[in-house]
């Protein structure tokens, strides 16, 4: 082979590397930027539902109520109760201990008059547990934490009692240890100086599936006079004075 043809075959191998390499450099770039898009994940209900939270205590004027819990909170759409405003900080879902950990994520305004919470249902979830002494002993511990984060951060905890499932049409939730965890929220509630019990929540209101109450309105405003009559003594003469004015 002639120099002169071992030149050209040369410079064409050049020319060609030369091509190659910016294409590479540009596919590798839409690669990259592609794969960035596919690997950030969506924000998640509980990181969606923490950013509302956190706008609707921002906005919040004056005294207000703050509800925390699972669905039996999510559920109830009131923006007021017992005259005041109401954050609803409920999560769908929501265990007792996922409550603690978002009550840990919110920087409250200034303390509200008082917390109203509704926490275990899903702590009897049979996913969670083996037997169901195992979900009352963990609800126990959970409990007791979260009550005393929530003392720190008002004067006042409203623990609603448990509405009774249905197991029958929710077999993944036990009966057994849903009555348990009623009962120790209430034993707990009761030895603890700030917090008052709303008993008989839901009593006499149909459920929708088995788990969640058909009308949460209905329920929240049946227990609305207990509740308000557990407000600071000041507070609970401002709201009489405001339901007896024409």
């Amino acid at each position: 082979m002639t120099p002169c043809a071992i030149d050209i075959r040369y410079r064409s191998r050049l020319v060609a590397l030369l091509l190659l390499v910016p294409l590479a450099l540009i596919g590798g770039s839409l690669a990259g930027s592609a794969i960035g898009r596919f690997s950030t994940a969506p924000p998640s209900y509980r990181d969606q539902r923490l950013v509302q939270i956190r706008a609707d205590l921002r906005q919040v004027e004056g005294d207000y109520l703050l509800a925390l819990g699972d669905s039996h909170v999510a559920r109830w759409h009131a923006h007021e109760f017992c005259g005041l405003p109401l954050v609803n900080g409920g999560m769908h879902g929501a265990t007792t201990r996922d409550t603690r950990e978002l009550v840990d994520q919110l920087a409250l305004p200034r303390p509200p008059l008082a917390i109203i919470l509704s926490v275990g249902t899903n702590d009897a979830n049979r996913k969670r547990f083996r037997e169901p002494p195992e979900a009352v002993a963990r609800f126990r511990q959970a409990f007791r934490g979260l009550l005393r984060d929530l003392s720190g951060r008002a004067g006042l905890v409203v623990m609603a009692a448990l509405p009774r499932l249905d197991e029958r049409r929710v077999p993944a939730f036990s009966e057994e240890a849903a009555l348990a965890i009623a009962a120790a929220a209430e034993t707990a509630c009761q030895t603890q100086g700030s917090c008052r019990l709303a008993a008989g929540f839901g009593d006499g209101i149909a459920l929708a599936d088995g788990l969640h109450l058909a009308d949460y309105e209905r329920a929240y405003r049946a227990a609305e006079p207990n509740i308000c009559a557990a407000l600071p003594p000041g507070r609970r003469l401002r709201q009489n004075l405001r339901a007896e004015a024409p």
